[in-house]
């Protein structure tokens, strides 16, 4: 066997594991966040803030698993299932673009769900959401400005 077979089947299988792997863990998180949005609501042990605490932890989690869950299909779709490497500047700016928008999706609904539970807490610190939020923005707008210049370039 030579040495590029090898390194193929070893990446095959980083890959393949990786991606099992991020895919547990984000069916794992959504089991978490869905107990623990069932336990706050339902609970007549707590008080109303803190169920809507626990509510709101319950609604991050999910937002962290869906984005692992993207990140695991990313991986799957790009590394597993394609079986050769990207030879486009248009293949690589719609990767690019989709794991792009991945992240950007995930910050900007955690920072949701952070001005929440911060403006219910502690108000002087929605500064931090805010500038989650903020940079979520700044990748989108850099993201554009990579979509108009590549496409400049592929046009020439």
């Amino acid at each position: 066997m030579d040495m590029r077979k090898l390194y193929e089947n070893a990446a095959f299988a980083y890959f393949l594991v990786s991606t099992v792997t991020l895919l547990i863990s984000a069916f794992l998180l959504v089991s978490f966040a869905v107990w623990e949005v069932a336990s706050g609501i339902f609970s007549t042990e707590v008080a109303s803030a803190d169920r809507v605490r626990r509510a709101l932890d319950g609604v991050g989690l999910m937002i962290i698993g869906f984005a692992v869950v993207e990140a695991g299909t990313f991986i799957a779709e790009e590394e597993l299932f394609r079986k050769r490497e990207l030879r486009s500047t248009r293949e690589s700016r719609r990767s690019i673009t989709k794991f792009i928008t991945i992240i950007v999706i995930a910050a900007s609904l955690e920072a949701l769900v952070m001005v929440f539970k911060t403006s219910r807490e502690n108000i002087p610190a929605v500064i931090y959401p805010a500038a989650l939020f903020a940079s979520a923005m700044m990748a989108l707008v850099a993201l554009g400005i990579y979509q108009w210049l590549s496409s400049r370039v592929e046009n020439d």
